[in-house]
């Protein structure tokens, strides 16, 4: 059997639109453009751009490592720790302790949601108090905001807008998504590229001493939260997840287990827990806003609909969900719309994978297009628009079970925090529509495209905007 990346013969029709020609089960040869095969550098990668064939090889077992990019080494410092970038049964074994904890602290659940609200409750007392009536940018309170739910979670704490402490960790985590957006992504698709230039140049061009450096004192900070409670932990009342890991540890110890579980295995925990909550849910929320100032018809259906079942006595809650169809199918609209991870995440095949009647050789990559599904026009009505009515049936009543429809991915390692990020998104989206009218500022020109040179996260560029408070 030959493989898929000697076999597929690329092809080009009319248009422009590459295809790729492969046998089927039913005819002798057929033309389908489901698999592409190509290289990214020195990386051999199978381009799915089908959501069915996406979830198949998702949830394959044999698909589920992750690419052994130079930027990943350095990042966990040349070993598997954390969630998002490791594989194996490291991997799994912290993929399965943080989904527990989360939901064993509230993930989904009522209670939860109320803290949630409690915090869109301050961001928007805030809001209303320094930013309205004037263009503002709210990026900080918003980041802030966002990441105050996960650090609850983490290290039983919140913090006010402005917190020097807060600002500092937030301030951190944008600068290292900023990082991630330049060029350093190079060194990953040309892996000789560290080898052979001298660290001058690797520091100029590709930032890569501003990103190690970052990333080193985000470490940093996650592993001051773990002293600070390893001195106050009370084995009989557990407060947050740091308590948690730090108790399985110490029993796993004491029992001989050989496992991965110890500090740095937390603080990539907490890294990338908190890095995907910045980059998704407050990036998500910023689209929101921008969509909005574009779209103001939608922005008036969404205040209708919050007019008639919220009192304005008081902020949307969890309780309201079921009355909100329209404004949870905005937000579901939004993550389409914007596809914050156009490719998602790259899966690594861990074996040779016989896949649709090709073999897929060890360490090939596994790239999913998923903005290609969210805009597929023989699925939505309206593909390059804001259209919540894309989740709702003909009764107006949510939708939400929607093929072509993966921004948390799909499969094995679809998103941890999958349920909290949505509870998130619902809540603060709710909040902000309750309270204020999203506007254009004139002093800026918005722009709803995302920048065509983006290949991992689709993130709006800074705008303004102008709050006004309903009545």
């Amino acid at each position: 059997m030959s493989t898929f990346i000697e076999s597929c013969e690329f092809l080009t029709d009319e248009e422009g639109d590459i295809y790729v020609n492969m046998p089927d089960l039913h005819c002798e040869r057929a033309l389908t453009r489901l698999l592409r095969s190509t290289k990214w550098g020195a990386h051999p990668i199978v381009v799915l751009t089908e959501y069915s064939l996406i979830k198949k090889a998702f949830q394959h077992p044999s698909f589920q490592g992750r690419p052994d990019f130079f930027s990943y080494r350095i990042v966990q410092r040349h070993r598997k720790r954390g969630v998002a970038l490791s594989d194996g049964l490291v991997w799994s074994e912290n993929r399965h302790f943080l989904l527990t904890q989360l939901r064993n602290l509230g993930m989904g659940k009522t209670f939860l949601g109320d803290a949630i609200a409690d915090e869109a409750s301050l961001l928007m007392d805030h809001l209303e108090k320094a930013c309205l009536d004037r263009p503002v940018v709210i990026d900080s309170a918003l980041n802030t905001a966002v990441i105050n739910v996960l650090w609850m979670m983490f290290t039983s704490k919140r913090y006010d807008v402005g917190d020097l402490e807060i600002v500092q960790y937030v301030q951190v985590l944008e600068k290292i998504l900023y990082v991630s957006r330049k060029k350093i992504f190079l060194l990953d698709i040309i892996p000789v590229l560290p080898k052979i230039l001298p660290m001058f140049i690797l520091n100029a061009f590709f930032d890569f001493n501003v990103g190690e450096n970052y990333f080193q004192e985000l470490t940093k900070m996650s592993e001051n939260k773990i002293r600070e409670h390893l001195t106050s932990l009370d084995p009989d009342n557990p407060r947050d997840i740091i308590d948690y890991y730090l108790l399985e540890k110490t029993e796993r110890d004491s029992n001989g287990f050989l496992t991965h579980f110890d500090a740095q295995q937390l603080c990539g925990m907490m890294n990338d827990t908190f890095l995907a909550g910045l980059d998704t849910t407050a990036s998500t929320l910023r689209w929101m806003m921008l969509y909005l100032t574009i779209y103001p018809d939608v922005q008036a259906k969404a205040h209708q609909c919050l007019d008639e079942a919220v009192p304005r006595t008081r902020l949307p809650c969890l309780a309201d969900k079921p009355r909100l169809a329209y404004v949870e199918a905005l937000v579901l609209d939004v993550l389409r719309l914007s596809s914050l991870a156009p490719l998602l995440m790259f899966h690594r095949a861990t074996d040779d994978v016989v896949f649709e009647g090709y073999t897929i050789p060890q360490d090939t990559l596994l790239m999913a297009c998923s903005e290609i599904c969210h805009k597929n026009k023989s699925f939505w009505q309206k593909p390059d628009q804001l259209y919540p009515e894309h989740f709702l049936d003909e009764n107006g009543k949510l939708d939400s079970d929607k093929e072509n429809f993966i921004p948390f991915s799909v499969g094995r390692r679809q998103c941890v925090g999958e349920s909290l990020a949505r509870m998130q998104l619902f809540l603060f989206t709710a909040a902000i529509l309750h309270r204020f009218k999203l506007e254009a500022a004139t002093t800026t020109s918005l722009k709803s495209e995302s920048d065509p040179a983006t290949t991992i996260f689709n993130r709006p560029d800074r705008f303004e905007l102008v709050l006004r408070k309903r009545n």
